[in-house]
């Protein structure tokens, strides 16, 4: 094992001769083998152990347990407690989240206030295949599909070369003491499934299973750097501006026609939009102002560009505007189409989330937007009289919440035309005298 860590560390290029390393060490069969591999290979490490009071007892014997592994590996260690569940419930996210965030930023802190050139964790072989069919199974290209990897800034993985049932064996000849850590056996962790029920079936089918997945995930990565040298070659003559705005060549993409979602991604996804945004705009390069949105970015498609800039301002956010020229705009929470219908309509919508407004009684541009305090409109139904917005929210029963989420059509002149799946005004609707009129159909996401 000795042998091919030392291989791989070289191969891989991961330290230098100078390089002293922090280790994540929890206790667990895989940090206390790096760590006990670092000490046979004489390198310059130092153990980081990040206690999150998430096991009572157990997580306060395994931080006196790591500490003491560091003294009889004579080398210094660090030790920080965490209130991680009230971390978790204050920042809205998951405690496997919370517990990740805390630890990598309290190893950083460590690593420049003592010193250290990297941080090193322990991850394996089998937490790389893991990771591989998580984002598999949630969606993902072929960036997801490396598994996890070998760097990240000055984050490193000297272990990815082998495999949990290898390390264990080590530990085994070696006689290292490690840690057990039950919840690593619990199948209410998603990853856990995939270890506990999805690997085991995969292993029968193939023996073999963890040196062929390494094979798979080497070629993913090659693959990988193809893609890039590929997609540099392509930003030479789609991108036409960095920066705000960020451009791109419609006409150089459509060249790219049987791989566009991909290709569209590449470029996109650094600014927040995600792979369902991307197949939408991929149909929607001739739909000539549609918008798309992600956080802190909006994207406006032009006749011969797509157009990327920052929104800084919330009222960019909450407000968009369409010509007669839009026919798709993707906003939060949905998707709005648009079409010109001459003559009278023979069937009329089933839904609220459908509506035909007369053409004659609106003024482009229309604006779609976020109901504001002191909105007026006339419902239809109501004989033309005003309700205030507030009202005929309270009317029909809609939470604060969901208020805030309506939108709100209004035209040129500052009318409300449509309440988006509640109500058409007055003034809007269809008439015997209607000639032509616009059908409009909003897609919630």
């Amino acid at each position: 094992m000795l042998k091919e860590f030392l291989h791989f560390l070289e191969k891989e290029q991961l330290l230098d001769t100078d390089s002293r390393v922090l280790l994540a060490v929890s206790g667990g069969v895989d940090s206390v083998a790096m760590g006990h591999l670092f000490q046979k290979a004489g390198l310059s490490f130092g153990v980081g152990h990040c206690n999150f009071q998430l096991r009572g007892q157990a997580s306060d014997e395994d931080e006196r347990f790591v500490l003491g592994l560091a003294e009889a590996w004579g080398v210094p260690a660090f030790s920080r407690r965490f209130d991680t569940e009230t971390y978790a419930r204050e920042t809205g996210q998951s405690v496997q989240l919370a517990a990740r965030m805390l630890r990598y930023a309290w190893l950083e802190e460590v690593r420049q206030e003592n010193s250290f050139t990297h941080i090193a964790t322990a991850h394996h072989l089998n937490d790389s295949i893991e990771t591989l069919f998580f984002n598999l199974t949630k969606g993902c290209g072929i960036r997801g599909l490396h598994g996890i990897p070998l760097k990240n800034g000055l984050i490193i993985r000297p272990l990815l070369f082998a495999s949990r049932e290898q390390l264990e064996q080590y530990a085994g000849e070696q006689n290292i003491a490690y840690r057990e850590d039950v919840t690593n056996r619990e199948t209410k962790y998603q990853r856990n499934k995939i270890r506990q029920r999805v690997i085991p079936v995969l292993k029968e089918i193939n023996p073999s299973f963890e040196p062929t997945m390494a094979e798979n995930i080497d070629r993913f990565r090659q693959l990988e750097h193809l893609l890039d040298w590929a997609m540099r070659h392509i930003a030479q003559e789609a991108i036409l501006s960095y920066g705000d705005p960020f451009r791109l060549s419609i006409e150089e993409l459509e060249t790219f026609d049987s791989v566009l979602p991909t290709v569209l991604f590449e470029f996109l996804h650094p600014y927040g939009f995600n792979s369902s945004q991307v197949q939408q705009l991929s149909q929607s390069l001739n739909n000539t102002g549609a918008i798309f949105l992600s956080p802190g970015y909006r994207l406006l498609v032009e006749r011969e560009e797509i157009v990327v800039e920052k929104t800084t301002e919330k009222k960019e956010i909450a407000s968009f505007h369409l010509t007669p020229e839009t026919r798709d705009m993707a906003v939060p929470g949905g998707r709005l189409n648009l079409s010109y219908q001459e003559g009278p309509p023979t069937t009329f919508p089933k839904d609220s989330w459908q509506t035909f407004l007369d053409a004659d009684s609106l003024e482009f541009p229309l604006t779609l937007r976020h109901w504001r305090a002191g909105d007026v409109f006339q419902p239809l139904g109501m004989e033309g009289k005003h309700q205030k917005l507030q009202d005929f929210f309270n009317n029909q029963k809609v939470s604060r919440f969901n208020k805030e989420k309506v939108w709100i059509l209004e035209d040129a002149t500052g009318r409300i035309c449509w309440v988006v799946g509640h109500r058409v005004d007055e003034r809007c609707k269809l008439s015997p005298s209607t000639r032509n009129y616009w059908a409009l159909k909003f897609q919630k996401a």
